[in-house]
């Protein structure tokens, strides 16, 4: 199993200052991790025959219902959204933290209740 930090984070970037639009001003913008992995994990790219679109969607509800700030996921759950996240392009600056946060997902192992 994987363990998936879900945890929303800050990214700083630069923006026109309303009072003086030629003057760039640094602001700190959440960058919402749940709803950017759902975004990559239904690119037209992946071509998803319609048994795969519903189990992306199956896994992309369990990812939507999580309310903790980490998610376990099966190896093929983790394999899923790791294939989206390879085959995606045009990654930005501010998509690091998400992009090192799935490639490096931490491999928990998880004893069965007795």
């Amino acid at each position: 199993m994987r363990k998936l930090n879900l945890k929303n984070y800050v990214v700083k970037t630069k923006m026109p200052d309303r009072v003086n639009p030629a003057e760039l001003m640094e602001v700190e913008l959440p960058y919402h991790v749940k709803d950017s992995i759902l975004n990559v994990m239904f690119i037209r790219e992946l071509a998803l025959t319609g048994a795969e679109l519903v189990k992306q969607n199956v896994l992309a509800i369990k990812l939507e219902s999580c309310e903790e700030d980490f998610i376990l996921l099966e190896d093929s759950e983790y394999d899923r959204i790791k294939k989206a996240f390879d085959t995606y392009k045009g990654w930005t600056r501010p998509d690091v933290e998400l992009v090192t946060r799935i490639n490096e997902a931490e491999k928990v192992e998880v004893e069965p209740k007795k």
